[in-house]
């Protein structure tokens, strides 16, 4: 199978969209064939555009905030502006997202999208090393993120962490996707793990939009005030706003660098 394909860098969470039309029946495993193709790609979505406004549809169906934004840096290049502010549609999403994009030079784009507020907020217990630890549950559209505050995150062991979000998980009903975000409270330093439930897959990603809003839901939650702040994350900084008001948060805002790679025509064929 041959299709077109254009590679989104927002922050190192290295997003590949499909340009044709793919059937509902062949994302998974054109997923699965795109992924093996090219390691660094960490998810894999349609996109389009109707009346010039992007419209992005990932292949398990989940919501994927880095993928909104940079779709708004898609738009820009196809119709060779400088600047734009699009409605963006993405799955797992009811409502279209406001996107503000910005070229700053060739290929490179700065892209910021205005999320819904959380549908709820929670907490969850999860056994770590023999010990009971808490997790902020954020429930997004299309995803639900859980949010570990830490002192130091690289002493945290983070697969037995997130199999043990799985074993709590598998209680009840498993979301569409769902992530751990490891945050060191100090630095702001923050390692996303996510698990899409629809294709079966895990990723160690290299950042994630949606974890960035539950962070920034989670931080404001816990302080009771409207923030802004700068995640580091392993591919780089994701910038995130949190607006409080009269006891809860009314909008969620995420941003940052977007890098765009030439479109190709890939052939999923040729690794067989």
């Amino acid at each position: 199978m041959k299709v077109r394909t254009i590679q989104a860098d927002p922050s190192g969470n290295i997003t590949l969209y499909v340009l044709d039309p793919v059937p509902q029946e062949n994302r998974k495993e054109l997923n699965r064939q795109l992924l093996a193709l090219d390691p660094s790609v960490e998810q894999v979505g349609c996109l389009s555009f109707k009346e010039d406004q992007p419209q992005v549809e990932m292949m398990g169906g989940e919501f994927c905030g880095n993928a909104t934004r940079s779709a708004g840096a898609c738009a820009l290049f196809y119709q060779g502006k400088k600047e734009g502010e699009y409605q963006v549609t993405c799955s797992g999403c009811p409502t279209s997202l406001p996107v503000s994009a910005k070229k700053i030079r060739e290929n490179l784009y700065d892209a910021t999208v205005q999320l819904p507020p959380p549908l709820s907020i929670g907490k969850i217990r999860l056994s770590y090393e023999r010990e009971s630890v808490e997790c902020q549950e954020v429930v997004l559209p299309g995803i639900t993120h859980y949010v570990y505050f830490t002192l130091n995150v690289d002493e945290v062991d983070q697969d037995q962490l997130f199999y043990s979000l799985q074993r709590e998980i598998s209680r009840g009903t498993e979301p569409e996707a769902y992530g751990l975000m490891l945050v060191e409270i100090s630095t702001l330093k923050v390692i996303p793990i996510v698990y899409v439930s629809a294709t079966g897959t895990l990723y160690h990603e290299k950042s994630c939009g949606s974890g960035s809003a539950a962070v920034a839901a989670a931080l404001a939650h816990r302080q009771k005030r409207s923030l802004a702040a700068t995640l580091q994350e392993p591919g780089g900084r994701i910038d995130i706003e949190a607006d409080w008001k009269d006891g809860e948060i009314i909008s969620l805002t995420i941003g940052g660098p977007v890098r765009l790679g030439a479109e190709t025509l890939v052939d999923t064929d040729q690794g067989k």
